[in-house]
Formats: structure tokens, C-alpha cells, sequence
């Protein structure tokens, strides 16, 4: 995630949040984890027979999948690589949310490290990577990676769906589309992070580009907007794209 840090007007960075409540963006939905929701806990057991289509099932009114919380730069010190390391840190999150594991912070700042390097040898860079070169990261790095699928040019419903089996979502966004009162200056030009969950009216996300992030709310329709893969020059032409990570 690239941030824009300007130091002829330090206030300009923190005017953003200056007077903001941090809990009017934070979602009160219960978490749950992906297992209870494949054990029938959430959907009916009936959802789960593969003879029904699940666009036939009535999904719940709201989910949100548990899972540990870091932001991408987790000592908040936002030099490289953290400032970059969206991708990382958002697979990270969803990764271990589904396997429903907890890392402690040492471990998932040498895990970002130890993928930054692995792009640089395998890609050149780090930076800005597009939705198919995060999966091939995620499925190169992880010696037990789940089973990936990418939706193209997803709607709404075809969010909700894959959160009501218990599936986490990672998605590339035009980071300034996004609107966060949290994000320095304009906010990332791109950015990546982890959706865990929706009400009536929000998606709820762990948007690990700022501290603020866990459990944050953005409605459908500016989540939606600002869902465009990367382009060096014209992201918001881009087709959205997600990742979506689904249990073995």
C-alpha cells in the first residue's frame, strides 16, 4: 500500500482523523469462526448439501468470520518495506483467520519480510502486485495454502455468498476511492486488505493500511466503487477482482 507522506505540512496527515470517531466506522457484528460456520453453526445444515445451489439458500442477514488483527506496518513505523506490504499483510490475516490460528507480532513482521523477499526474487519487486501474483505468492509461500478462487467482476451477492460458507476475501481496491478518514493525505493510490463480513448495509473488513482497521465498516456501494485490480496509470478502469480463500 503506498502512502503519500508530506512534511511541509505535517498537519495535513493527521487533520484527516482530527476530531474522528473511531467507533462510528467499527462494526458491532459478532464474530464467528470459518470451522463453526462449516459445522452448520451459521447457515442451516441443509445450505451445506452440494445439491442445493447456494444462490438458492437464504443467506443470514449478517456474518463477520473471525480473525487476528495486525495492520501493515504492525510497530507503526510506515518506511518500506511496510508501507507496501498490503498484499502480504492482508494474506497473512485472512490465512491465518481461516485456519484459526493466532500469530504473535514478531512472527507475522518476519513472515511480511520473508514474502517481500520471495517476490523480489520470484517477480523483481514487491510493490503493487495484481491479484494474479498474489496468488501466486500465497500459493507458493504457504506450505499448508488453502484452496484459492478469483472471482471476476464479482457483485454484491457474490460476496455475501462466499462469506456465509465461511470464506475470506482479499481484494485489491483504488485505496483513495475508499474514503478512510484514517489514511494519511489522499490515502494509498492502491491497496490491498482482508473483507470478513457484511450487515444490512456494510461490508465489514479488517483494512490492515491503518491501525484503525480491524472490523472496519464500509458500505456496499463505496466497497464496491473502489474495487479495481492494480494499473500503474489508470486503476479505476481496472476490473475488480477478489481472492477468495476456501477451507481443504
Amino acid at each position: 500500500m503506498k502512502r503519500l507522506l508530506i512534511f511541509i505540512a505535517p498537519f495535513t496527515l493527521s487533520a484527516c482523523a482530527f476530531g474522528v470517531d473511531e467507533t462510528d466506522y467499527k462494526s458491532q457484528v459478532p464474530e464467528v469462526s470459518s470451522a463453526a460456520i462449516s459445522n452448520g453453526v451459521v447457515i442451516e445444515p441443509e445450505a451445506k448439501d452440494n445439491t442445493t445451489p447456494l444462490a438458492d439458500v437464504e443467506l443470514p442477514s449478517q456474518i463477520n468470520l473471525e480473525a487476528q488483527f495486525y495492520s501493515q506496518a504492525p510497530e507503526g513505523d510506515w518506511s518500506q518495506p511496510w508501507q507496501d506490504a498490503c498484499e502480504e499483510a492482508s494474506l497473512l490475516v485472512a490465512h491465518y483467520g481461516m485456519i484459526g490460528e493466532d500469530i504473535d507480532k514478531e512472527t507475522f513482521k518476519a513472515k511480511i519480510l520473508e514474502m517481500v523477499d520471495w517476490q523480489i526474487a520470484e517477480f523483481g519487486y514487491y510493490e503493487s502486485t495484481r491479484v494474479e501474483q498474489v496468488v501466486k505468492l500465497y500459493e507458493n509461500y504457504f506450505d499448508d495454502a488453502l484452496n484459492v478462487r478469483v472471482i471476476e467482476s464479482p457483485e454484491i451477492e457474490d460476496l455475501k455468498q462466499a462469506l456465509a460458507q465461511g470464506h475470506l476475501i482479499v481484494g485489491p481496491f483504488a485505496g483513495r476511492m475508499l474514503g478512510n478518514p484514517f489514511y494519511s493525505g489522499e490515502g494509498p493510490y492502491y491497496h490491498m486488505m482482508v473483507v470478513k463480513g457484511y450487515d444490512e448495509t456494510h461490508f465489514i473488513t479488517h483494512d490492515v493500511g491503518t491501525r484503525h482497521g480491524a472490523n472496519f465498516a464500509y458500505s456496499y456501494q463505496t466497497l464496491m466503487n473502489a474495487l479495481h485490480d492494480y494499473s500503474e496509470t489508470s486503476i479505476e478502469t481496472q476490473p475488480g477482482r477478489v481472492i477468495v480463500l476456501e477451507s481443504n
